[in-house]
C-alpha cells in the first residue's frame, strides 16, 4: 500500500515539472532599449458632441493617436520580438485600468478612474497591426516588426456607459501604454515606454424626445343643446381624456400648439376648434371643442401658439389632453359634432 503512495506522488512530481519546464520555452524575444528618448507619449484629440438617443453600450466613435514618437524610436528588436500593451491610467509604478465588461467580446475599461462610481464611458483599445486588445493586468504580447520600435498605431473606440451619457473632459488623460518588459508591481517604475493619452471633450447630447402616440381620439358624451344656455362651457361637465406617451433623454419642458384654420376664440386666443361643416349634413353649429393640458393648470391650447403642456422628467411620461364643449356661437343647433386639428410638439 505504501509502494502505490509513493509511485503516485512520483508521477505527480513529474508532471508538476513538465509543465513549468515548458513556459520558458514559450516565452519570445523582448526588445533591447535604444533610441533617442525613454518614454513618448502618444495623443487621440477626442471633440465629439453627441446627438439623438445614445444607449448604454452604444458605440459613439473611434479614434486614432498621433505625437512625436512617429519617426523616432524607443528600442531596437530582434525576429520574433514581443511588446506588453495595458490599458492603464498610468504607465510608472501602477498599472490598472476599471473593467466595465466585454464588449463585442472585447475587454472595455472605463474611460475615467472613477467610472465605476460615475460611469459615462468605456473603451476598448486595440493595436491596429495585429487585431490585438490590450488589457490591464497581465496586459497582451503583442508581435513586433524586427529592427527599430517605433509607436504602435492603437485605435481606441469609445463607448457609452449609460443611456445618455454626461459631458467628460479629458485632459491628456492616460487610458494605455506599452512596455518592454512585463508589468512587476515589485519591480519599481517601468522604463522604455510608449504612453497613449487622450485630450478633449466629450460633450453630452442633447435633450431629445420622441412621442410613441400622435393620433389622438376624444369621444365626448353626447349633450343636451339645453346644457349650452350661454357662450362658454356647458352647465355640467362633458369632456374626455386622451394621453400622449413621451420618451425624453433627460429632464426638459414641453409645449404644445395647435394647427388649424378653423377656430374661434376663447379668452381672445383661437383655442375653439369648430365642427367639421358646421350647420351642413346634420351637424350642429355654435358649438366647438376647447382641449387643455391637465398638467399644465388646464392651459388651453392655441392655433399657432405653443403654451406650455408638461415638465417631463428623463425617460418615459404619459401626458394627458382634455377636450371639452364649448359654445362660441349667438345660436346654437343640435347634431353630429366632428372636428379635425394638428399639433406641433417642442422641447427645450
Amino acid at each position: 500500500m505504501s509502494k502505490k503512495i509513493r509511485k503516485i506522488a512520483a508521477v505527480s512530481a513529474l508532471l508538476a515539472a513538465g509543465y513549468l519546464s515548458v513556459f520558458p520555452a514559450q516565452a519570445a524575444q523582448e526588445c533591447t532599449p535604444g533610441g533617442s528618448n525613454a518614454h513618448m507619449p502618444m495623443t487621440a484629440r477626442v471633440d465629439l458632441s453627441l446627438s439623438g438617443t445614445v444607449k448604454k453600450n452604444d458605440k459613439v466613435g473611434e479614434f486614432f493617436f498621433d505625437g512625436p514618437g512617429y519617426g523616432t524610436h524607443i528600442a531596437n528588436c530582434g525576429p520574433d520580438s514581443e511588446v506588453y500593451g495595458y490599458a492603464t491610467y498610468g504607465e510608472g509604478s501602477g498599472i490598472i485600468a476599471r473593467y466595465y465588461g466585454d464588449i463585442d467580446g472585447n475587454p472595455a475599461y472605463h474611460v475615467s478612474p472613477s467610472g465605476v462610481q460615475r460611469p459615462s464611458y468605456v473603451y476598448v483599445l486595440t493595436d491596429t497591426s495585429t487585431g490585438t486588445v490590450l488589457r490591464t493586468q497581465p496586459g497582451a504580447r503583442i508581435t513586433v516588426p524586427e529592427g527599430r520600435l517605433e509607436p504602435l498605431k492603437l485605435k481606441i473606440e469609445i463607448y457609452a456607459a449609460v443611456d445618455n451619457p454626461p459631458t467628460l473632459s479629458l485632459n491628456n488623460m492616460t487610458i494605455g501604454a506599452i512596455l518592454l518588459s512585463p508589468f512587476d508591481k515589485n519591480g519599481g517604475t517601468t522604463r522604455y515606454t510608449y504612453s497613449y493619452l487622450l485630450k478633449g471633450t466629450l460633450q453630452q447630447a442633447p435633450v431629445s424626445c420622441n412621442a410613441e402616440s400622435t393620433n389622438l381620439e376624444f369621444r365626448l358624451p353626447r349633450a343636451p343643446v339645453s346644457a349650452f344656455r350661454e357662450k362658454g362651457f356647458p352647465d355640467a361637465e362633458y369632456s374626455a381624456e386622451d394621453n400622449l406617451t413621451l420618451t425624453c433623454t433627460g429632464d426638459v419642458s414641453a409645449k404644445i400648439k395647435l394647427l388649424s384654420d378653423n377656430t374661434a376664440d376663447y379668452n381672445g386666443k383661437p383655442s375653439v376648434v369648430r365642427v367639421d361643416n358646421e350647420g351642413r349634413n346634420n351637424n350642429s353649429s355654435g358649438i366647438g371643442f376647447v382641449v387643455t393640458s391637465p398638467l399644465s393648470d388646464e392651459t388651453p391650447l392655441v392655433s399657432q401658439e405653443f403654451v406650455k403642456l408638461a415638465d417631463l422628467n428623463e425617460g418615459t411620461t404619459t401626458v394627458p389632453l382634455k377636450a371639452h364643449y364649448y359654445r362660441y356661437g349667438n345660436d346654437v343647433s343640435a347634431g353630429k359634432a366632428e372636428a379635425t386639428a394638428q399639433f406641433v410638439l417642442q422641447f427645450n
